[in-house]
């Protein structure tokens, strides 16, 4: 049977728990070395992650930010291109510094502002975590989302190791979009199969294995608790954290919650462990022990 969702944020007697453990392991800790474990457990649980969501105008990247973190903290235009330089959006719900959330200009507006974007793409991009990059569900015309991808986001890629999830946006407008299920937030059976090639379409266009491409409709929240899991896989465990503590709380399953948890706690013990490296061995026994103690707290 599935545990209820963890509680969001880290409590603040986290240090002092895990300085007992070591100590009623037999450990002996100096002053200088009970400041430097608290220290580094503060800066893991402090980690801070940033997202760029990219793509070209008018394929949903602001509606996915609003409804990933249950927010209205991007603008959105039905008629023009609302981004035309990045639009930061930094906060904390609770301890920590949190995320970055960077809606990227949208491409495919003109050729002149195409270049203008392109170095500011590449500007950006190493100092990003993560990628979002977003097709509309029912866009037919990808030359210029394959250009940006080839042209500008592989060679920083490749160089930076940055992973890219591809948004499939507005499946619900994908034909026959009168199937779309409105009660249920669902597509209708032709629908769903014609959303599943598009996502196959995306997936064979730009060369991505099936963990890399998601569909979604971000205003009826299909699709986000998947997308959700996706982006908790591919971020660096010490970001998953501050991720999944951020995102709007209905849009986190079980499993990104265990996959995050796990994450910050496997950064948490690579920072003690370089602490008190030579008796590592001694205690890990005994310090892995708390892991279930601590993600009932979390």
């Amino acid at each position: 049977m599935e545990t209820s969702k963890p509680q969001v944020g880290i409590p603040h007697r986290l240090p002092e728990e895990l300085i007992a453990v070591l100590q009623s392991s037999g450990v002996r800790l100096t002053l200088e070395e009970l400041q430097q474990i608290r220290e580094r457990i503060h800066l893991v649980v402090n980690y801070h992650a940033t997202i760029g969501v990219m793509g070209k105008t008018g394929a949903g990247k602001s509606s996915l930010c609003n409804a990933l973190f249950g927010r209205d903290i991007a603008e959105t235009s039905a008629v023009e291109a609302c981004t035309r330089s990045p639009q930061e959006i930094d906060w904390s719900m609770q301890e920590g510094k949190g995320l970055s959330l960077i809606d990227m200009p949208g491409v495919g507006e003109s050729e002149v502002r195409d270049t203008e974007y392109a170095e500011l793409y590449r500007q950006l991009l190493p100092e990003l975590d993560l990628v979002l990059w977003v097709i509309k569900g029912d866009d037919r015309a990808l030359s210029i989302d394959e250009h940006f991808y080839q042209q500008v986001l592989l060679p920083l890629i490749w160089d930076s190791a940055i992973p890219v999830m591809f948004v499939v946006s507005q499946a619900d407008k994908v034909e026959p979009c009168r199937e779309w299920d409105w009660r249920k937030n669902h597509p209708g059976p032709c629908q769903g199969l014609n959303i599943a090639a598009k996502v196959e379409q995306v997936r064979r266009l730009f060369k991505l294995p099936d963990s890399q491409v998601c569909a979604i409709a971000a205003e009826e929240g299909y699709g986000l608790v998947a997308l959700v899991e996706k982006i908790v896989t591919m971020l660096p465990n010490e970001k998953k954290w501050s991720f999944t503590r951020e995102a709007k709380q209905e849009n986190v399953s079980q499993q990104a919650w265990q996959s995050s948890s796990q994450g910050l706690w496997e950064s948490i013990t690579s920072a003690v462990k370089t602490v008190i490296k030579d008796s590592w061995d001694y205690v890990s026994s005994k310090f892995s022990s708390l892991t279930s103690t601590l993600f009932g707290w979390w």
